[in-house]
């Protein structure tokens, strides 16, 4: 049931509003009951030959982080955290990359032998989710003394009610923002927001209206531009080839940060807190705070679940290992992307370009915001062609025609691949690129709003323009939704 959708509106509306009147009537644990319940029928919704795999995953990450935190031998407890973590890699790889060695024995021994299976809705984002679990669990203290010395509490164990409901609350079991248990659990207990039910409702509603409009007027606008530029390989020219790669980062940008509003803005309507997962990314004057802006719940997994522990396995630490460890990271986190070549290529370059800043920044070396901005803008749109294009060579045909060549400001081929009209300029060209490099971001509009006329009529605005594209034209799936 994807977000922008009418039957996920009218789903969204009823399980928030009989969550309120549960809560306020019979309390915890039946409004928790309902939240879990209602999660459990968003999943299943389209496909419910998948919420045995859901299930299956969270009975056996809630019994391994038990069994690990009743252990006092801290070699049983690595050796369940290595169990658990290999079945949770294991389930990954089963459903994300066995189609690739399917089709291989296809290929040589005939079409006869041609299985597959649909990925299961959200099956990365809960495995992060559990695998961060896991970890957490691992890092709580045992009861020897000796132990507590070199182990730090960062969870409690949860019941399998609570764990459950944590991994299969419906804002973002789907694509994320990646949460902590320990960050949602008490709220599922008990409302501990600082600020009114209501009013954290209606904050709830504007800001799902942002993400809402996000994605049904702009990255759907964006992404047609893009499909038209990496569907035909041609010799486009520069300018052709940078309006195509910047329709591609608009509509990834929309399409994602719009999502990611959409889940807040769900569970603020729910009374629950969850992580802000994009802040103005393309304003970034780095490409550090890129990262540290675009995918934020993400950027915080790679940084403590893969950089860190390669670094600390690192025989020394210093700039070269630091820089390794990064790359390395970037890489494995392409490879999360698809098996492809291209995400490979795609990790590899943002790993290469976070290793070459570390180094900016460990020597104090310093840069005009505005250069720093270009040159972050100029290879963040580049390096798109490693998410966008079908394989490395047409990833690098695109890329050198982004160099100057022969008629470089030439616009034929993107004349005859998209019919050119007021609309098409108006909204997502003109609207989308100044939203995107100079409106507030999201975070910022939320922590400013305030219960008056006229956000109250900026919300329904645009709530009704949203639905009127969405009764225009379906709303594409969410891309994140493929991983």
């Amino acid at each position: 049931m994807p977000f922008s959708t009418f039957p996920f509106l009218i789903f969204l509306t009823v399980v928030a509003c009989g969550y309120s009147l549960i809560r306020r009537g019979l309390g915890w644990p039946w409004s928790q009951a309902w939240l879990l319940a209602a999660s459990l029928f968003f999943y299943a919704y389209a496909r419910p030959w998948n919420l045995p795999v859901l299930l299956g995953s969270i009975t056996f990450n809630w019994a391994i982080a038990r069994a690990m935190m009743r252990q006092t031998d801290d070699r049983r407890r690595k050796m369940l955290l290595w169990i658990g973590l290999t079945a949770n890699i294991t389930l990954l790889f089963f459903f994300k990359r066995v189609g690739v060695f399917v089709d291989l024995v296809a290929f040589l021994h005939g079409p006869q032998f041609t299985p597959h299976w649909s990925l299961p809705l959200g099956v990365s984002f809960f495995t992060f989710t559990q695998i961060m679990y896991l970890l957490d669990a691992f890092a709580r203290p045992p009861a020897s003394p000796a132990a507590l010395k070199i182990y730090r509490g960062l969870t409690r164990p949860n019941s399998l009610f609570d764990h459950a409901t944590f991994v299969s609350l419906f804002p973002y079991v789907a694509a994320g923002p990646l949460v902590k248990a320990r960050s949602v659990v008490s709220q599922l207990h008990e409302y501990v927001a600082d600020e009114p039910p209501l009013a954290r409702a209606c904050r709830g509603v504007f800001i799902f209206s942002l993400g809402f409009a996000k994605k049904v007027v702009l990255a759907d606008a964006f992404a047609p531009i893009a499909d038209a530029g990496f569907g035909a390989q041609q010799n486009f020219t520069m300018a052709e080839a940078w309006v195509f790669c910047l329709a591609a980062v608009l509509h990834l940008y929309f399409d994602f940060s719009g999502y990611s509003d959409m889940a807040v803005g769900a569970a603020w309507m729910l009374g629950i807190d969850i992580p802000q997962n994009f802040n103005a990314p393309l304003r970034a004057r780095s490409i550090t705070e890129f990262w540290q802006r675009w995918h934020i719940s993400l950027s915080h997994f790679i940084t403590d679940y893969l950089y860190k522990p390669l670094l600390r396995a690192m025989p020394r630490r210093n700039a070269a290992t630091s820089a390794i460890a990064t790359v390395l990271s970037m890489v494995i986190a392409g490879l999360w992307h698809g098996p492809q070549w291209t995400y490979v290529a795609w990790g590899l370059s943002h790993g290469s370009a976070l290793a070459v800043n570390q180094v900016w920044r460990r020597r104090n070396l310093r840069m005009p915001d505005a250069l720093g901005w270009l040159l972050t803008s100029v290879f963040v749109i580049s390096t798109i062609v490693f998410l966008r294009a079908a394989n490395v060579p047409e990833a690098l045909h695109m890329m050198t025609r982004l160099l100057p060549h022969e008629n470089p400001t030439g616009v034929d081929a993107l004349r005859h691949l998209l019919p050119f009209s007021p609309t098409l300029i108006l909204r997502p060209v003109t609207i989308g690129v100044v939203a995107a490099y100079l409106f507030k971001s999201s975070d910022q509009y939320s922590k400013t709003f305030e219960l008056t006329g006229l956000t109250a009529a900026a919300s329904a605005a645009l709530i009704v323009v949203s639905v009127f594209f969405l009764n225009t034209a379906p709303a594409r799936i969410f891309i994140y939704f493929g991983f």
